[in-house]
């Protein structure tokens, strides 16, 4: 029995005259390479055309194109010629990446109302790494050993990743009697494997100043309260600050945020009224005012004990020193937290 089966999935907008799968913010090739493959098995019989739609992806249109070559060069002429791979920015059509027939464009271009109307739509979240993460934060915090059952609830995943997970720690791993599990230590090459991956898996956008009169984060955070979103945390420097007093930086190079969605699609029209002068880039280069992050698992295990709005955990803050490329003080935060956790956790 083949596998096919498990990689299709209701398309996102179809027609009698093609089928329209909508990827956003796509960063690896391995998701896109799925698409195509799911989309050219949806369309094998029937003649219509598919489309994989890339809404600001974090691909090269070089790369992109080289990529549906080798896809298509794997089956067969007439279905490849009805394969078609469509860029979108800024909610619209780029060209350049395979041509596109008339007749279908306004239904990609439904496609894409349909996701502003609706919300980005993200990737799907590598739950192993939430099950690491969650992990983390619970010896960080001294909050004892876990069972596999608590961790598929607070991350929304099954048994397996959980052992999948829990395995690929080794010997970082303390098992109890009652098969409960905690972390022994701060798991070095775990984390560097995470840190290695995180820029292609882990959901983040940057939004730059496209006024000449960008707002500083602080201006920013003073507008957070406003906007009554429970589900945005604070993160970054400023979270890492209030963890960790000697943090060694003088002022706050952007905002980070953290944004809790369990689910595939996120609200972002809240930007605008943070500042409207914000524009989202892709160019790492370029001063960012803000960056978002995604926090794709059940429980975010926010601190929600100020009033104004939710902190993002202390791992979560961890993380997102070093997305900043902030990489001394990343490793100073990341020593206190080890030592924090020596301090919290036994070896029971």
């Amino acid at each position: 029995m083949n596998n096919f089966g498990s990689l299709q999935s209701k398309p996102d907008l179809d027609s009698e005259t093609a089928v329209i799968e909508v990827k956003a913010t796509l960063s690896a090739v391995r998701g896109m390479r799925d698409a195509l493959i799911s989309l050219a098995i949806r369309v094998l019989e029937d003649n219509r055309h598919g489309y994989l739609l890339l809404l600001d992806p974090g691909l090269s249109n070089s790369f992109l194109e080289k990529e549906l070559r080798k896809i298509k060069f794997a089956l067969r002429p007439d279905l490849a010629k009805r394969l078609f791979l469509v860029v979108a920015k800024q909610g619209k059509i780029m060209e350049g990446v395979g041509s596109i027939p008339s007749e279908d464009r306004e239904l990609l271009n439904r496609a894409i109302a349909a996701e502003k109307k609706h919300g980005t739509k993200l990737a799907s979240p590598n739950k192993q790494d939430e099950v690491f993460l969650v992990m983390l934060h619970q010896w960080v915090t001294g909050q004892g050993p876990m069972t596999s059952r608590w961790l598929e609830e607070t991350v929304d995943c099954n048994y397996r990743t959980v052992a999948s997970a829990i395995e690929r720690l080794g010997h970082a791993v303390r098992r109890q009697s009652d098969r409960s599990v905690a972390l022994k230590y701060f798991p070095e090459q775990e984390w560097g494997r995470l840190l290695a991956v995180a820029q292609r898996t882990r959901s983040t956008m940057l939004y730059a100043d496209a006024s000449g009169q960008p707002r500083s984060p602080e201006s920013l955070l003073r507008r957070l309260p406003g906007l009554n979103r429970p589900d945005v945390a604070v993160g970054g420097v400023l979270g890492a600050k209030r963890y960790f007093d000697d943090l060694d930086i003088v002022g706050t190079p952007r905002l980070d945020l953290c944004i809790h969605c369990p689910g595939k699609r996120i609200d972002l029209d809240f930007i605008p009224k943070l500042d409207p002068g914000l524009m989202r880039t892709r160019d790492t280069h370029q001063p960012a005012q803000l960056a978002l992050h995604f926090l794709r698992r059940k429980e975010p295990l926010f601190d929600k004990k100020s009033q104004e709005f939710p902190w993002a955990d202390s791992v979560e803050c961890l993380l997102e020193l070093y997305s900043a490329r902030l990489d001394p003080q990343a490793r100073s935060f990341q020593e206190f937290l080890s030592t924090r956790g020596r301090e919290l956790s036994s070896d029971d």
